[in-house]
């Protein structure tokens, strides 16, 4: 049994997804096969690679943890903002220049929208961009790294937020209103720009456009 989320390949074509009610991170080869990186007292979720040997995780009951992937050793990276513990924090993204943007979900929704994105930069700064979040999930950057997109899953929605040189953002509106019993989850940019929403809920990831006009869809046929 598992709940499996975060996958993210590295350098070599091997798949990492962490396995989050049983705190482990499994690496899938090539091949098709299995091997357990981490097992440890925690509720990983979202992954990046932080460098060819680390592997970032946002971890709902601890904060931001890193593990080592060839010793399997997982250590704290931030637990809290200020004095503050994070409601649960859920996905991550890098930009080019190494700051990370990453959101602090909880138990947060329509009737309770405190979710937070939040942005660290190299030297360790944190600074909350959005702190009225209805359940803030996915999160990815546009191609020039100009806007940030974020799934609000209980909102049922994907925000996009301008961001501006000294890294803070502004006029944040509503990009995209989907429906169902549950909203948008993971986010990614493809090659061609368009945004690739994936929506748990009704089984299908939607293909979206600079409008956000749906110009496809991929169904999980497995659950329909």
């Amino acid at each position: 049994e598992s709940f499996i989320e975060g996958p993210v390949f590295d350098a070599q074509g091997n798949l990492y997804v962490t396995d989050i009610p049983y705190g482990r991170i499994f690496r899938i080869g090539a091949t098709g096969g299995w091997d357990l990186v981490a097992e440890y007292d925690g509720e990983p979720n979202g992954m990046k690679f932080l460098n060819d040997r680390e592997l970032l995780i946002t971890d709902y009951k601890n904060g931001l943890m890193a593990l080592d992937i060839t010793t399997g050793r997982v250590t704290p990276y931030l637990d809290r903002r200020n004095t503050e513990r994070f409601k649960g924090v859920n996905d991550l993204v890098f930009d080019s220049r190494g700051n990370l943007y990453f959101t602090d979900q909880g138990q947060t929704g329509v009737h309770d929208p405190t979710g937070r994105v939040y942005r660290m930069s190299p030297q360790g700064k944190l600074d909350a961009l959005i702190t009225n979040a209805p359940s803030p999930n996915g999160l990815v950057l546009s191609p020039d790294e100009a806007f940030l997109f974020v799934a609000m899953t209980r909102g049922n929605c994907v925000w996009r937020a301008p961001l501006f040189p000294d890294g803070s953002a502004g006029k944040v509106g509503q990009f995209f209103t989907s429906y169902g019993p549950s909203g948008p989850d993971g986010l990614a940019m493809d090659t061609a720009s368009r945004l690739i929403v994936s929506n748990p809920g009704l089984g299908w990831a939607w293909v979206l456009n600079h409008r956000a006009e749906p110009v496809g869809a991929e169904r999980d046929t497995d659950r329909h």
